[in-house]
């Protein structure tokens, strides 16, 4: 009996060790390289030199480009604290159209604007022109045409860009398709235009052979958040102001987040 017994254990023992080495029916792996969805280039540390407390020094270019094929919200902030005001301006390219095709006719004129900081600011607009924010309320072309929108024209305060109810930054916009083609598929449209063309906050549309519209919409947050679209790019050129009161060396970081 003794040795039927240990033969019958051996023979358990066998049979557990086979349940004990099979504990799933099957594995796999996977191996994969997470590219950046968001880049920065340009001169990232930058020596800008003397600059007396109330004057501008303006810093290099840097550009923040999303490479991944969907949206991307970034955040732009800074240290500066209370003894220097910062903001970031961009370049934006303005130019006469064919109202029939809208295609570019070749004149064309560059305005700088705010893309982040306390107040929208903006320069390159020629003596006798006003630059304007032309915010759609409906979608398509036809509507555009049948339903023309007043002249807002822009001030300081006009406030973070485009505002909520802007139709070009609905989920149906989408101006980096023909014929448009742009950087940013949507946003808000800064054009030039006579001020004589102004009438009582609306446009004369029989002058707009004279307007220099858009080449890309753009945005101005005041607290730095941006939406970056699929395969875009924003280039920020950072400008630093010092209080009047203060002196010494200063570095302010900027993280793009």
């Amino acid at each position: 009996m003794n040795k039927k017994f240990l033969i019958f254990g051996a023979v358990g023992l066998f049979a557990i060790g086979i349940i004990a080495a099979i504990t799933y029916y099957a594995m796999f792996s996977a191996s994969f390289n997470v590219l950046p969805s968001v880049t920065v280039d340009g001169e990232l540390e930058q020596t800008l030199g003397d600059v007396y407390g109330g004057e501008i020094v303006v810093g290099s270019p840097i550009t923040i480009t999303n490479n991944a094929p969907s949206e991307r919200v970034i955040s732009i902030t800074d240290d500066s604290g209370n003894d220097v005001e910062v903001s970031y301006v961009g370049v934006l390219e303005l130019t006469k159209k064919d109202t029939t095709t809208w295609l570019p006719i070749g004149d064309t004129m560059e305005i700088t604007y705010t893309v982040v900081g306390d107040s929208f600011e903006f320069s390159g607009v020629p003596e006798g022109y006003t630059l304007i924010y032309y915010k759609d309320f409906v979608v398509g072309l036809d509507e555009r045409l049948a339903n023309p929108q007043p002249a807002i024209i822009v001030t300081n305060d006009i406030g973070n860009l485009p505002h909520s109810d802007d139709a070009n930054m609905d989920n149906l916009a989408n101006y980096c398709v023909a014929p448009d083609f742009y950087n940013q598929c949507k946003g808000a449209k800064l054009w030039v235009v006579l001020t004589q063309d102004i009438v009582n906050g609306n446009l004369v549309w029989g002058n707009w052979d004279s307007f220099y519209f858009e080449t890309d919409l753009i945005q101005f947050n005041m607290d730095g958040n941006i939406v970056m679209f699929e395969g875009s790019s924003l280039t920020i050129i950072p400008e630093y102001t010092p209080n009047d009161y203060i002196s010494g060396e200063y570095t302010i970081t900027t993280t793009v987040a």
